[in-house]
């Protein structure tokens, strides 16, 4: 796999102590396209789903949930109704496109601290909205054209888009678009690690330090 450059660096202003933080970049992955380069985390492909794909999809840690009997998965473009992200020849979640849903939500069984997907011909009207808390919250919507500029829909227009979340978390994401389309691919995620493993990391750091002492004391 190829790296591609970073492309862009932010910080958008959250609705709460959460921040999101936006960078553009990922890893040159035919025939999808591109994907996550961040080697934590779980990747999601779509491969092998069609819009005969019953709600809900279920992959490892996400569920995906969307309204309609027809799913969002597609492969291929469509005039008017849906575009693959550049380079990418694999299925794809579209939402907003005729007959598809207009929204998918991602529900996290775990908080997660880092998502990422692949993103095509970024539109204004496409959203993302991150939940998250004890109530889960809104901490943030971000529109397409904030991600890639200068969006406007142009097929030839992709990139790989990573969050990364501190200060909180997020369990779940909901992806919307009210007209054609919102078109991504590659879905990443990294879940918060559960406290006993950084307990368990911590102790092993300990004992891993005493038989160093005891190795230099003999």
């Amino acid at each position: 796999m190829k790296a591609l450059g970073l492309l862009w660096v932010g910080t958008l202003l959250p609705l709460t102590a959460t921040t999101i933080s936006v960078t553009l970049g990922g890893n040159s992955c035919a025939p999808a396209g591109a994907c996550t380069s961040d080697p934590r985390a779980t990747t999601i492909t779509f491969d092998g789903l069609t819009s005969a794909t019953a709600s809900p999809y279920v992959y490892s840690g996400a569920t995906y949930t969307w309204s309609g009997a027809t799913s969002p998965f597609v492969e291929g473009s469509v005039d008017g109704n849906y575009a693959s992200p550049p380079g990418d020849s694999t299925p794809y979640i579209t939402i907003g496109s005729p007959d598809r849903p207009a929204s998918v939500t991602i529900d996290f069984s775990t908080p997660i601290r880092y998502f990422g997907f692949y993103m095509g011909s970024p539109d204004d009207y496409n959203v993302i909205s991150f939940y998250g808390g004890p109530n889960r919250s809104l901490i943030e919507s971000i529109y397409g054209n904030q991600l890639i500029s200068p969006g406007g829909g142009s097929w030839d227009l992709g990139a790989f888009v990573n969050f990364y979340i501190s200060g909180g978390t997020v369990s779940q994401i909901v992806m919307s678009s009210d007209t054609p389309a919102f078109e991504t691919d590659s879905h990443a995620y990294e879940e918060i690690p559960e406290p006993g493993t950084w307990v368990l990391f911590g102790v092993g750091l300990g004992l891993a330090a005493a038989a160093r002492t005891r190795w230099k004391r003999s």
